[in-house]
């Protein structure tokens, strides 16, 4: 046999093990540990496929040297891998900081402008000679009343902004904030007809302590607010 068929040889036995190996053998670390367990079973197994398929007798120690290159290949490929994806690891846990660090600065922020918001609202509560201790309310109020009648609360919505004059709500409007109101309490409280009805029965609103023990036929905020501490007070 001459040295080129001999190079010829050598070329298609490389070619036929590193395919079997590509086919049997995952390119993962535990595809690699088998590989390095089961060298010598493995060695053996190709080489006599390779005798029984073809007839050729292949030498031990080419089969293991094709072998002993795949599983260099393979190192290098699962160390990339564990390089990688430590990298991504990392750069998940700085993102997840990165997160974690932005939703409490934003946390610590809603809280503030949220504080200083029961703070005017409480001042507006004691200027009309009402309890400050309603802010909150005040505030739950505030938030269902402009998302039902999309309007901006800090522009329009006062305690003396009357439901319909003012805010331009429609019959339909009072009907569908009575539910909100209602269902945002857990239905513990009652809207009545006559305090969120008709637009048509609603007089200019009265005046702060106007309706008393009665039912009240007109509406401002801050008669709305009275009504409902009322309620949920008893």
């Amino acid at each position: 046999m001459t040295a080129d068929d001999r190079a010829y040889e050598l070329d298609i036995l490389k070619k036929v093990i590193n395919t079997y190996l590509d086919k049997t053998i995952p390119v993962t670390e535990e595809g690699l540990n088998s590989l390095v367990s089961k060298h010598d079973e493995t060695v053996w197994k190709i080489a006599t496929k390779i005798y029984s398929e073809s007839g050729h007798k292949v030498e031990f120690s080419l089969v293991r040297d094709i072998i002993n290159s795949h599983i260099e290949v393979l190192k290098m490929h699962v160390a990339t891998e564990k390089a990688a994806a430590y990298k991504r690891l990392q750069c998940q846990k700085v993102e997840e900081a990165r997160r974690v660090a932005q939703e409490a600065q934003q946390a610590t922020e809603a809280e503030n402008r949220r504080q200083n918001r029961l703070i005017e609202l409480a001042k507006k509560l004691d200027e009309s000679g009402r309890d400050k201790s309603m802010s909150e309310l005040f505030v739950k109020v505030l938030d269902i009343v402009s998302e039902q009648l999309k309007v901006d609360e800090l522009d329009k919505v006062t305690l003396t902004s009357h439901i319909c004059n003012d805010l331009g709500a429609d019959e339909l409007d009072t009907v569908e904030l009575a539910m909100a109101l209602e269902e945002a309490f857990d239905f513990n409280i009652e809207i009545p007809e006559e305090i969120l009805g008709s637009v048509k029965k609603w007089p200019p609103s009265f005046s702060y302590n106007s309706f008393g023990d009665s039912v009240p036929v007109a509406c401002t905020v801050g008669e709305l607010l009275d009504y409902i501490h009322k309620q949920i007070s008893t």
